[in-house]
C-alpha cells in the first residue's frame, strides 16, 4: 500500500486501547519483549547508573502507554506528559485516576520491580507513578509553541519514545518537531530517544486492514537530526527485531542518550 494512503494517528481515527493491546499486552502479542521489556530495561540501567539526573522529566510518548513511567518515577520527582489526541489523553487520565475500565499495566509493574529486586512491591508501583505525573498537556506541532496556551518550564530530562516517527509526515517535519521538543529541555539536560528504524507502517488489530503511517528513518538520519537540534550523542544502542509480524515492518529499535549542548 502506498504510504500516502496510510492513516495518521494524531489527526485521524486511532483507538488507544487497541494500540495498547496490540503492542504492550503480554498475553496477546509476540512483540512484547521488543516494544516494552527492552525499553524498560534500558531505562532502568541508564537511570540506575546516575548518568542522567534531575528533578523534572517531560514524557513525549506515542499513545497512552505508561510502562516507562514506572521506572522514571523512582528517579524524577515530577513527570509532565505530552499527548496529541483527546482520546489518548482520556485513556491516560483513566489510568491516572484508577477509573473502572482503565488499562491494566500490572505486568509492566512486575517487570520493573523485578529489575529493582523488589518484586513483592509491584502493587504500589503504579500508584507511585500516578503521583509523580503533575500535568498532562495536549501538543500540536503545527504551532510555534506546541503546548499553547500552556507554558511549562524547561525540563531536566526529555523522554521521547516512538512518537516523532508517527507525527512527522516527512524528514523536514521530523527535524522541525525535534527542535521544538529540544526547546523544552534545559541546556545540559538529557534526551532519551527510543524509536524504530526503517519502519513504514503499523497496524492495530482492532482496525482491520487499516495501516497507519510511520516515517521511515535510518539511524544515520536520526543521529544527524539530533546533532542538528543542539545535542551531543553520548550513547546509542540498537536491538534488531527477531519478530516477523503483519502489524509493522521495523528492522530494529534504537535507544539513544543525548545531552543538550546549545539552543538552536
Amino acid at each position: 500500500m502506498d504510504s500516502s494512503f496510510h492513516k495518521h494517528y494524531h489527526d485521524e481515527e486511532f483507538d488507544p486501547r487497541g494500540y495498547i493491546d496490540t503492542y504492550f499486552c503480554a498475553e496477546t502479542n509476540d512483540m512484547f519483549e521488543e516494544a516494552l521489556a527492552y525499553p524498560v530495561k534500558q531505562l532502568f540501567k541508564l537511570f540506575s547508573s546516575g548518568r542522567v539526573r534531575g528533578e523534572t522529566l517531560l514524557d513525549v510518548t506515542f499513545g497512552p502507554a505508561v510502562f516507562h513511567l514506572l521506572t522514571a518515577c523512582d528517579f524524577f520527582k515530577e513527570i509532565n506528559v505530552i499527548e496529541f489526541t483527546d482520546a489518548n489523553i482520556r485513556e491516560f487520565e483513566m489510568w491516572r485516576n484508577k477509573e473502572p475500565g482503565a488499562a491494566d499495566w500490572s505486568h509492566a509493574a512486575k517487570i520493573v520491580c523485578e529489575l529493582e529486586g523488589k518484586s513483592e512491591e509491584w502493587e504500589g508501583k503504579e500508584d507511585k507513578a500516578r503521583r509523580a505525573v503533575k500535568h498532562i498537556v495536549k501538543c500540536d506541532f503545527t504551532k510555534d509553541n506546541p503546548l499553547e496556551p500552556v507554558v511549562l518550564p524547561q525540563m531536566d530530562c526529555l523522554l521521547c519514545m516512538f512518537v516523532l516517527l508517527v507525527v512527522s509526515k516527512d524528514h523536514q517535519a521530523f527535524r522541525s518537531n525535534l527542535k521544538k521538543l529540544a526547546s523544552m529541555l534545559k541546556i545540559g539536560g538529557h534526551m532519551l530517544l527510543v524509536g524504530s528504524c526503517n519502519q513504514s507502517y503499523y497496524c492495530l488489530y482492532m482496525i482491520g486492514e487499516h495501516k497507519f503511517f510511520c516515517l521511515s528513518c535510518d539511524e544515520e538520519f536520526v543521529r544527524e537530526a539530533v546533532c542538528d537540534a543542539g545535542f551531543i550523542i553520548e550513547n546509542s544502542e540498537a536491538l534488531p527485531t527477531k519478530k516477523t509480524s503483519n502489524f509493522t515492518d521495523y528492522d530494529h529499535i534504537m535507544f539513544m542518550t543525548a545531552r543538550k549542548e546549545r539552543e538552536v
